[in-house]
């Protein structure tokens, strides 16, 4: 069985017809459910006859298409892991200074 894992995942919006806002991350996971997330870039996809064309986006691009606020990944799946991992660290130095 397989506890943990990593790797890179993309999600998409579309914008009109044609084309598409892509968001490439990578991530590591635990339980697949403790996950941090780094890495967001953006880039623009544009369908032609033989297939979809992805270019990059400067952050400018990404600010003119308004993509932060288009695609973006959820708080607990950028940051899951490491809120648990705080969690863990302020119980240890409580059980410390109360022992």
């Amino acid at each position: 069985m397989v506890f943990f894992g990593w790797g890179s995942k993309s999600k998409t919006a579309p914008l009109d017809a044609g084309r598409a806002l892509v968001l490439r991350y990578s991530y590591f996971h635990l339980f697949w459910i403790l996950r941090v997330s780094w890495g967001l870039r953006y880039s623009l996809a544009t369908a032609t006859e033989a297939g979809w064309a992805q270019r990059p986006l400067s952050d400018e691009e990404a600010m003119q298409l308004d993509a932060p606020n288009r695609l973006t990944l959820n708080f607990w799946w950028r940051f899951g892991l490491l809120l648990w991992a705080a969690v863990a660290i302020v119980a240890i130095v409580i059980g410390n200074l109360t022992a």
